[in-house]
């Protein structure tokens, strides 16, 4: 009955062929429903994402917002009432991007448009924001020297005190 009607009525079964069309693609624009699975969209986030979570420890989450990778860190190597907290907090910083940078894949992680660190502390926290490409580097430096002017040249940082 309803396929004879199509038969009849051409212009019906293109109309709904083509609306069928124009809701999924609005719905994968827009994130509906079934029509639309994050873990089936392909970035190099989520690849080096999936290589890291195997190696982080349980205080650290680790997540992909687009192409930007995402670490949050509880930070909790460094006692509550530490007297430089902040130069504790900065290598902290430094270690866990190293961390990052040699338990993923050197070739997906430069890939990752931005890397965005957040490390909280009960007496700080640390934004710090850079580019994967300048993780990868961390790799291949082994001077402490080196390695601070590198952070300081490519990391953005920003810190509140609590």
């Amino acid at each position: 009955m309803f396929w004879n009607s199509l038969m009849k009525n051409p212009f019906l079964a293109i109309g709904i062929i083509l609306f069928g069309l124009f809701i999924t693609q609005v719905a994968r624009k827009e994130k509906w429903g079934f029509f639309y699975n994050e873990k089936f969209a392909t970035t190099s986030c989520t690849g080096a994402v999936i290589k890291i979570v195997k190696k982080i420890p349980n205080n650290w989450k680790v997540f992909c917002e687009g192409n930007n990778m995402a670490v949050e860190i509880l930070e909790l190597a460094i006692p509550d009432q530490a007297t430089n907290l902040r130069a504790l907090m900065y290598r902290q910083l430094a270690n866990h991007m190293s961390f990052i940078a040699r338990a993923s894949v050197p070739d997906i992680l430069e890939k990752v448009f931005l890397v965005r660190f957040r490390i909280t502390h009960p007496g700080m926290v640390i934004n710090a924001v850079t580019e994967g490409k300048y993780i990868v580097k961390l790799v291949t430096l082994e001077n402490s020297e080196h390695i601070m002017t590198h952070l300081k040249a490519t990391v953005q940082v920003k810190e509140e005190m609590k």
